[in-house]
């Protein structure tokens, strides 16, 4: 990924998806917000202890950036699960509760409406895009360890080869900041339910030394894990990218979970077709 600028709005894009002009995607960063203390600055995650009127307005700023109004920038409520919603323009006429009762319990969207943006909310888990420019669908995926295990990637792609014939073969994906496998120390529960769901052949686990004593400790490279599904999907290698930007690892960019507990401000990754 590359740092850039929409409008006045810091954000990382991916370098793969620069060959499709119709599109605008976007990660943002921490930055350019108005939330103030363990939120400054860009918070745009309701439900995280920052003031609602400020989340609001950072929703807003966003919007802006991206030339919408703010009803045509889409989020899921999200909860971990490994739920796929199809947005069509319907999603225009509902208003915010509609949109929490529709879109709850909802990690990944698919659409092929222009001019409507969907995003997903980080904080250490994996944002994961795709894009069919085929038949010009879309979607944004939340991958944390529960989704991924849950093989939301995956589902998701089944999902638009359902909605819009999408092949596999012509996707372009990119993998978004989120949580290094150098960092990312897991229990053995957790260990155990990759084991099971997702195979032990890809080295999904590595064991590194803890500061504190040396003892062996297994941590998760949920970068790969969500990598290995897109391709054991179809995708080709070449039409992947990962940005390799560990959230927790850069303070001054990203919010991080691990690092700062669960109230703090969360980023979004989005895509749509521009008309």
């Amino acid at each position: 990924m590359r740092k850039t600028q929409l409008e006045q709005l810091p954000v990382y894009v991916f370098s793969r998806f620069s060959g499709y002009p119709e599109i605008v995607h976007f990660s943002t960063t921490r930055n350019g917000g108005q939330s103030h203390g363990r939120y400054k600055t860009l918070n745009l995650g309701f439900n995280s202890g920052d003031e609602e009127y400020n989340v609001q307005a950072n929703r807003e700023i966003l919007s802006n950036a991206l030339d919408l109004k703010p009803g045509h920038l889409v989020f899921t409520v999200q909860t971990h699960s490994s739920r796929v919603a199809k947005i069509t323009s319907e999603v225009l006429s509902w208003n915010d509760q509609t949109r929490r009762e529709k879109l709850n319990e909802t990690d990944a969207l698919i659409t092929n409406v222009p001019n409507i943006c969907i995003a997903i909310k980080t904080a250490d888990c994996i944002p994961v895009l795709l894009y069919d420019p085929q038949h010009k669908a879309m979607a944004a995926i939340h991958a944390g360890w529960r989704g991924t295990v849950g093989r939301i990637v995956a589902k998701t792609i089944d999902s638009m080869k359902q909605e819009y014939g999408t092949l596999p073969e012509n996707l372009i994906a990119g993998i978004g900041p989120g949580i290094g496998p150098d960092v990312y120390e897991v229990g053995p529960e957790v260990v155990e339910i990759v084991h099971q769901q997702l195979g032990k052949n890809h080295g999904l686990i590595q064991y590194y030394p803890q500061k504190s004593d040396h003892q062996q400790s297994p941590h998760l490279d949920l970068w790969k894990a969500n990598y290995v599904q897109l391709l054991e999907t179809g995708l080709p290698e070449e039409n992947i990218e990962i940005a390799e930007l560990c959230t927790l690892s850069h303070p001054e960019e990203f919010y991080s979970a691990r690092r700062d507990g669960a109230a703090t401000g969360r980023m979004a990754t989005g895509i749509m077709i521009r008309t």
